[in-house]
């Protein structure tokens, strides 16, 4: 679940200050120290420039008084797309190569093998920052220490600001809409496509740039490897939040994501988005909750089946349950 539509309405307090309501009474694990305040991994897969550019932004906006390391992984990438070779020209930039498509999760825990920080920064290499934007989240959450994960503003390349945030899959949400669902909690449903001009509290936050603290990510064993595309950031924010941690959407951090323009996706890619859906939902809900909602997916599904949008053997595969041993972490080759 990534980006989406441009801002629409802006939202900033009558006075013009910023009032936070942010719960107090959360325990805290003791600092543990570190070699590096915060720890930048991007995963390069067939996108050698586009990986370039996310690397020099990281390295221009981000103040170089922050003790930071960027790791960059080859994630099975095609020899000419390949990064093995290049000069980053800067110490502080690591790069390690990965001759199989590790996929999201496993990409990003292969990089963390290769450092250790307070923080961890999981940036899309499609993506580039537009300010300190590094500096600025880890401000913030060093004076909040019952925030677990945060992310900034998101904007696309004409400079209008994109969801940054989403809300976490439900019956309900899929029954009633987020809409409804916020007349009667509207603290749990914030709109997406609003300005906010302070930090507020959000339910998940878009997986292309992840700063989570690195106590609670640790103790929850990193990412889930399970997940190869879809759906780490709604696992990692559900398990974060049953730890007693906080998501924060961060405004003043501003970064571009490219990827934020929708694209058909292929009967490959749909196929997996419902493998890791399915695990998603059996990891986090118990049988008969899993069962009503493939049901109900299956119902929307063959309505659009029935008007020619999805293929009938998408529903066949959701049918038998999105069985993992279709996904494509087993299709990978040495490259």
């Amino acid at each position: 679940m990534r980006m989406d539509s441009a801002v629409q309405t802006s939202r900033s307090p009558p006075n013009g200050e910023c009032k936070m309501k942010i719960p107090v009474n959360v325990h805290v694990e003791a600092d543990v120290p570190r070699r590096f305040a915060v720890a930048v991994t991007v995963l390069n897969y067939n996108a050698a420039d586009m990986t370039c550019r996310c690397v020099a932004s990281i390295l221009k906006e981000t103040d170089p008084v922050l003790d930071f390391r960027v790791v960059v992984v080859d994630n099975g990438s095609r020899p000419e797309e390949n990064l093995a070779a290049y000069d980053w020209g800067d110490p502080r930039v690591e790069f390690h190569p990965s001759r199989v498509n590790l996929g999201f999760a496993g990409g990003h825990q292969f990089a963390l093998q290769f450092v250790r920080a307070r923080y961890y920064f999981l940036f899309n290499n499609d993506g580039y920052l537009c300010n300190d934007a590094i500096r600025i989240l880890h401000d913030f959450m060093e004076g909040h220490p019952e925030v677990a994960l945060a992310t900034g503003q998101c904007y696309d390349t004409n400079g209008r600001a994109s969801a940054s945030f989403n809300y976490e899959p439900s019956l309900a949400r899929a029954v009633l809409g987020p809409g409804f669902l916020r007349r009667m909690h509207p603290a749990r449903y914030p709109l997406r496509r609003a300005a906010y001009s302070c930090p507020i509290e959000v339910p998940m936050v878009t997986g292309s740039a992840l700063f989570v603290r690195a106590e609670p990510f640790e103790a929850l064993g990193g990412l889930d490897t399970r997940f190869f595309l879809y759906c780490e950031e709604e696992d990692l924010a559900r398990s974060l939040k049953r730890k007693g941690g906080h998501i924060f959407l961060v405004p003043e951090a501003r970064f571009c994501h490219l990827g934020g323009r929708a694209s058909p996706r292929s009967q490959r890619l749909q196929r997996e988005f419902y493998i890791s859906f399915f695990y998603y939902l059996r990891k986090h809900h118990h049988r008969p909750y899993v069962f009503a909602f493939r049901a109900l997916l299956l119902v929307k599904l063959l309505a659009r089946a029935l008007r020619g949008r999805v293929p009938w053997t998408l529903i066949w595969f959701v049918v038998r349950g999105a069985p993992e041993r279709k996904s494509l972490r087993y299709d990978q080759r040495l490259s």
